[in-house]
């Protein structure tokens, strides 16, 4: 895995020891894993080749749905309901 696809996430102890850990964020869910520096993409669940990010084994197959898109159909819902409300 490419060093721009990664992240770093900090670990902290009950008595202060710090461990850092390579991480990835999936591009469809917004989960954070853990991952091995350099690896391949289809070791962590694959990539999705339609918005081009890593995704998580979880959302592998399951079509190409980005975070991005479902937040706005949840403001798009919320703006409509709204409107009803306001209109009635």
């Amino acid at each position: 895995m490419r060093k721009a696809l990664t992240g770093l996430g900090t670990l902290t102890g009950p008595y202060g020891e710090i461990t850092e850990l390579p991480t990835f964020t999936c591009g469809h869910c917004q989960n954070v894993r853990r991952v091995q520096p350099f690896c391949d993409p289809a070791d962590l669940g694959g990539l999705c080749k339609i918005c081009m990010t890593v995704v998580c084994e979880q959302c592998v197959g399951g079509g190409c749905d980005p975070f991005e898109k479902k937040l706005e159909r949840q403001e798009a819902r919320g703006r409509s309901r709204r409107w009803m409300e306001g209109v009635a």
